[in-house]
């Protein structure tokens, strides 16, 4: 039994590592994950302070800097300073990032459906199943 475990636990690293260079292919806007949702968390909530998204994406401030950086140097978002408080900067997504979300959302049912091409609608049910429960147990053991 252990060795199906093993097994198992093998083929979940393999997909985890492929997902993303295959998202890369598909997206071709050259964007990481955490880059994509930074657009993503402004288009839907506004603009947000640089500390409130880099807590909401699981990123240190120092790691969204970077970034955010690279979205303000290609336009996808701008940089806000507060007129109360200087200190305070605000992000919030430009036209362009608009745009970019626009081609990625084509781009990510595309990349789904070939990623989950020809499973029938019973096995993407027990998937679902399946991959909840395991998310369910790896948040029990960080309680």
């Amino acid at each position: 039994m252990d060795k199906d475990f093993f097994e198992l636990e093998k083929v979940l690293r393999q997909i985890v590592k492929k997902i993303p260079n295959e998202w890369r292919k598909h997206s071709k806007l050259e964007l990481s994950r955490t880059e994509s949702l930074v657009l993503y968390k402004l288009n839907k909530d506004g603009k947000q302070r640089s500390s409130h998204l880099a807590n909401a994406l699981s990123v240190t401030t120092g790691g969204l800097t970077g970034i955010t950086d690279k979205l303000v140097q290609e336009d996808f978002i701008f940089r806000e300073r507060d007129r109360k408080d200087r200190r305070v900067v605000y992000l919030t997504i430009s036209e362009k990032g608009k745009d970019a979300l626009k081609m990625m959302y084509a781009a990510r049912k595309s990349f789904i459906e070939s990623l989950f091409h020809g499973l029938t609608l019973e096995e993407l049910d027990q998937l679902s199943t399946i991959t909840n429960k395991i998310v369910a147990n790896l948040e029990s053991e960080t309680e």
